[in-house]
This record gives C-alpha cells, structure tokens and sequence, in this order.
C-alpha cells in the first residue's frame, strides 16, 4: 500500500508531496487543480514494472494521433506541453515499500548525411527507468511515439500482454468499457467476488438476483441482470447510468485485490441516496481483499456519504479526504481526517 508519494515535473505538479494515505482516499480540489494528473501519477507509480500502462493513460486523454498503428503525444506529459530534454519525471514512494520511476527524454545522434534515413526515423527516446529495468520508446519528428518499446539490450520489441496479475484498475467516467468488464467478470464469476458485485446493484435495485454477460459486448447490451419479477432477464443499458456505474465500480474493485483501485468522479450516475451504501461497499471490499482506494469527486453529497460510512467503521483511520490547493502558487494536499470531516459535514464547513 502506498503511504506517501512525490510528484515531480509531472504535467500540472512541479514537486509536490502527500503523506498519510489511508486504505481508502477520497481526492477533491477545483477543477484544473490537478486531480486527474494526481490518479494518474498514482497509476503509473504502482505500474512501475509495466511501460504499457503509460499508453493506456495517454490513450484515456485522447493525446493520441489520428494515424494507424496509434501514435501518442508526449509533450502532454510534461510541464508546460513541451518536450523537455532537461527535466526528468520522477515518481516515489519511500514509506512502507520504497519504489521509484524516471521519465525522461533523450535526443538521438544526428543521422550520417551519407546515410539513407527514412522520413519516421527516431530522433529521440523516451526512457522509462524503474528500480529493476528499463526500457525506450523510439520518438518521432513530430513528438509521438508508438505502441512498442523495448528493454534496453534487446533488441525485439516487448509483450506488452505478458503479466496482468495484481493488476492496479483506473476506471474514468468517460466511457464504460464493456469487453474490460466482462474479462474482469469471467474472472471472478461464481465467486464470493462476484456477490459483491450483485451487492453493488442490489443497492441501486434490490430485485436484481445475478448478472451475466453475452457474446455481444457493443456497448452494455452484452450485459443481461436477473430481477425477482422478471421471468427473462433484461439488458442492463435499459437499466440506466446508475446501473451501469455500480456494475463498473463492483467488478473493477474486487478484481483489484492486493492493488490499487482509482476511480474518477465516483459518484457519476449515481444518486446521492445511495451514495452512503456504495461506500459501505467499497470500504468493505478495501478490508476484506487489501485493495487501495484513490477516488475523485467534485459533490457534497458525496463526501456526506463518506463520512458517513467511514465513520461507522470501527477503526475510522481507513479513510482520509485530501484536498488538492494552490498556495503561493505551489500544489499542496489538505488532509482531512474521520473526525474532520465529520465537524466539517455538521456545520456544513467547505472542505471541497
């Protein structure tokens, strides 16, 4: 579990520090302060072993080229939007379990003028630089890279599809990923995993009994759910967002046992009645299978139904809201403890 992590040179976060983090995290802050760039900081970290990883948040930015294979922007990385060959990225957590991971650009030598050099010849590297390897992205002229990357001393290119065990999930509320979901799901299907799942609908409908997937995955018509007085079973996308939330938040928190779990806007779709019993579940799945939590939310209510939940907990010490501020012009993290918060929902202090 991380405990702290620093952040430096990396989009929006010059250097910047948070200690004290809990099992389960909730993250606020104004909008443009920099919350997205914190999860994602925080994916990259606990996927120091995996390059691929950077891809898959690129690609969620849309800092993707419109070329075939896909080509991805870098320049976004970094502060300022500009490559930068004198600034590394660089991510670490020392408390509890150290680990480290560098960013960073390296221009290429200069091709022979004698030399034949096609147009898309690499001009530059972007190193990925963990404690155990290390590994490159050849850059293009126009900034991007590609897909592949290789470990330094080899020469083929890796098998970016070779390790998911313990896999950390980022799940955003901009697309629900059905063909994830239902891998995730046949993972864990007729699993004590999977009851948690239903649990997470049952606190949007109570009549759901189970859920299954079909061979149609096109949006969330390949997901069919059980109710007591349906004699068939009904598609899910005609349950509405509610539904299709709780399904993505059940399966992506169980299946990030021993992991980390980060989610965007959680209370998304979600109504604000039943917000409190969606807590009581992921707080319980964060005990019960060792997952970290780092969710983002912009509501109010929200954060009463944390509290809320947290609060009931016998050791309350498993859940801490951080504020993401701007002070003399540096990011800093307020932290905010069970009993903080509670004194803040009673007097109806800001804590957003």
């Amino acid at each position: 579990m991380l405990r702290d992590i620093t952040i430096e040179n990396y989009r929006c976060f010059k250097d910047f520090t948070i200690t004290g983090l809990a099992p389960v995290n909730l993250i606020v802050g104004s909008n443009e302060i920099g919350k997205t760039s914190f999860m994602e900081a925080v994916y990259l970290l606990v996927n120091h072993r995996k390059p691929e990883s950077l891809l898959s948040l690129l690609s969620n930015r849309g800092e993707i080229l419109p070329a075939t294979p896909t080509r991805y922007h870098v320049r976004h990385l970094f502060r300022g939007h500009q490559l930068n060959f004198f600034q590394k990225i660089c991510l670490k957590s020392q408390q509890e379990r150290s680990r480290q991971l560098e960013i960073k650009l390296s221009p290429l030598s200069p091709p022979n003028p004698e030399e034949k050099v096609e147009h898309d010849a690499p001009v530059f590297e972007l190193i990925w630089f963990s404690e155990d390897a290390k590994f490159k992205f050849p850059g293009s002229p126009d900034g991007s890279i590609g897909g592949k990357f290789w470990r330094y001393g080899k020469t083929a290119p890796e098998n970016i599809f070779t390790n998911h065990s313990n896999s950390s999930i980022f799940i955003t509320d901009r697309h629900l990923n059905v063909e994830q979901l239902a891998s995730r799901w046949d993972a864990i299907a007729l699993t004590e995993k999977a009851e948690s799942v239903v649990q997470a609908l049952q606190i949007i409908n109570p009549e759901i009994e189970r859920i299954t997937f079909t061979s149609s995955l096109s949006s969330s018509s390949g997901i069919l759910v059980k109710l007591k007085s349906q004699k068939h079973p009904i598609l899910l996308s005609s349950m509405g967002t509610g539904m299709r939330r709780a399904i993505a938040l059940g399966i992506s928190a169980v299946t990030a046992a021993n992991s980390v779990f980060l989610v965007e806007e959680i209370d998304a779709g979600l109504h604000y009645e039943v917000q409190t019993d969606i807590w009581r579940l992921i707080l319980q799945i964060a005990q019960q299978l060792k997952v970290q939590v780092f969710a983002t939310t912009h509501s109010w209510d929200c954060i009463c139904a944390f509290t809320e939940a947290v609060n009931e907990l016998e050791d309350n010490s498993v859940g801490m809201l951080f504020r993401l501020s701007k002070k003399y012009g540096k990011l800093r993290p307020v932290e905010y403890t069970a009993e903080d918060l509670e004194i803040a929902v009673r007097q109806s202090i800001e804590v957003r």
